[in-house]
């Protein structure tokens, strides 16, 4: 797997949120979801985290970008980073460069 995944385009501007919990109908994709270590059992926080017209919308984005984690089969753990679009990032496996580019220290 590379250490960058572009995983959505900033062309989709605030709806990024929605577009990475939800599946093409809309509803909370819960597998997708769990492989990235999100849970709640809590149905309001989902509603909000998917509604770009929530007060609490921006929240639980933050709260996802602090908290979402995949770790692959062979123990590569990425982590969400938004500059523009969202990408998944394992610092692990990224070179110098990449490094740079994204604005992190060497």
């Amino acid at each position: 797997m590379q250490a960058t995944i572009h995983i959505l385009s900033d062309a989709r501007g605030i709806y990024i949120p929605r577009d990475f919990l939800t599946d093409s109908h809309g509803a909370v994709a819960r597998e997708h979801c769990e492989a990235w270590g999100l849970t709640s059992d809590n149905e309001s926080w989902w509603v909000d985290a998917t509604d770009p017209d929530s007060e609490c919308y921006w929240d639980a984005w933050d709260w996802v970008l602090d908290h979402a984690r995949f770790t692959t089969q062979d123990g590569d753990v990425y982590h969400l980073h938004q500059d523009g679009g969202l990408w998944g990032l394992c610092h692990a496996r990224m070179t110098d460069e990449e490094k740079a580019n994204f604005g992190f220290d060497c």
